[in-house]
C-alpha cells in the first residue's frame, strides 16, 4: 500500500509579489478589468499587449524598466 503524500508536496508556494513600478505611472495601464475599478498597477496585463499575451516577467515581478511605457500626461 502507497502512503499518502501531504498535499503541500506536490504545491508551489510563491512569497513574492509583483513589482511593477513602471506600471505605477504609465499611460498603458488598465483602469478597469471586467467592469470592475482597478487602483493598482499590478495586473498582468495592460492596455499595449493583446490576450494572450502580457507583461514580461521581468517588468511584472523584477521592477524592470518596460520598453513600452509611456508616462500619464
Amino acid at each position: 500500500m502507497s502512503e499518502k503524500r501531504p498535499r503541500w508536496e506536490s504545491e508551489m508556494w510563491n512569497t513574492v509579489q509583483p513589482n511593477p513600478r513602471a506600471c505605477e505611472t504609465c499611460m498603458f495601464r488598465p483602469s478597469e478589468f471586467n467592469g470592475v475599478k482597478l487602483d493598482r498597477a499590478n495586473t498582468a496585463n495592460c492596455q499595449i499587449y493583446e490576450p494572450p499575451e502580457s507583461k514580461p516577467y521581468e517588468v511584472y515581478w523584477d521592477g524592470a524598466e518596460c520598453e513600452n511605457y509611456e508616462k500619464k500626461g
